[in-house]
C-alpha cells in the first residue's frame, strides 16, 4: 500500500515538475535586468551630480532627504539588477528570486514616488500650505530631476517585467494524450 502511494506521489510530482527555462527566456530576463541597471544607475548619477547656483544659493540633492534616499535606493537597485543579470541562469529556477524582485521593484517604486511628490511641490507649489514653486527659480535643477525620475521609472518598468518572468520561469510539460 505504501509503495503504491509513494509511486502515485512520485508520478504527481513528475507531472507538476517544470521544464528548464528556454534560452530566449534567459536572454530576455538578462536584457531587462541590464536595462534596469543602466537606467537606475543613470538616474542616481543625474541626481547626485545635479546642482544649480543662483543668487549665492546652491541647490543640491543633499538638501532633501528624499533625494538622498532616491540616490541610495537607485544605487542598490542597480547593484541588485547587475547581480541578478550576471547570475540569471542559476537564479531563474529559485523560487525566492520572484520575492526578491518584488522587494526591489517596490523599493524603487517608493523612492520614485517620494522624489516625484517632492518634485511636484517644487514644480507647482502648494498654495494652501504656503509652499511656493521653486522650479521657476531653479529650472535647470528641476529639469534634471525630472529626467532622473523618468529614468527611474524606466528601471522600475524593466525590472517589473523581469519580475513577471521570474514568477513564471518555466513552462509546464504538455499533458500526455492518454491522461486527458
Amino acid at each position: 500500500m505504501t509503495i503504491e502511494l509513494e509511486s502515485q506521489a512520485a508520478a504527481a510530482a513528475e507531472e507538476t515538475k517544470l521544464m528548464a527555462a528556454s534560452a530566449a527566456h534567459l536572454k530576455t530576463s538578462a536584457a531587462l535586468r541590464v536595462l534596469a541597471l543602466a537606467a537606475s544607475l543613470a538616474a542616481a548619477v543625474v541626481v547626485a551630480t545635479n546642482r544649480q547656483d543662483r543668487w549665492g544659493i546652491t541647490v543640491t540633492f543633499r538638501m532633501f532627504a528624499v533625494w538622498e534616499a532616491f540616490v541610495g535606493i537607485n544605487l542598490a537597485f542597480a547593484a541588485y539588477s547587475a547581480l541578478t543579470a550576471i547570475f540569471v541562469r542559476r537564479l531563474v529556477s529559485k523560487h525566492w528570486l520572484h520575492h526578491a524582485d518584488q522587494l526591489a521593484v517596490n523599493l524603487q517604486a517608493a523612492s520614485t514616488a517620494g522624489a516625484g511628490a517632492v518634485g511636484s511641490v517644487a514644480m507647482w507649489g502648494n498654495q494652501p500650505s504656503g509652499w511656493f514653486a521653486v522650479c521657476r527659480l531653479y529650472s535647470l535643477y528641476c529639469d534634471r530631476g525630472a529626467v532622473s525620475l523618468a529614468l527611474a521609472f524606466v528601471s522600475f518598468a524593466a525590472l517589473g517585467v523581469a519580475t513577471t518572468l521570474s514568477r513564471f520561469p518555466r513552462a509546464p510539460p504538455p499533458t500526455p494524450a492518454s491522461s486527458r
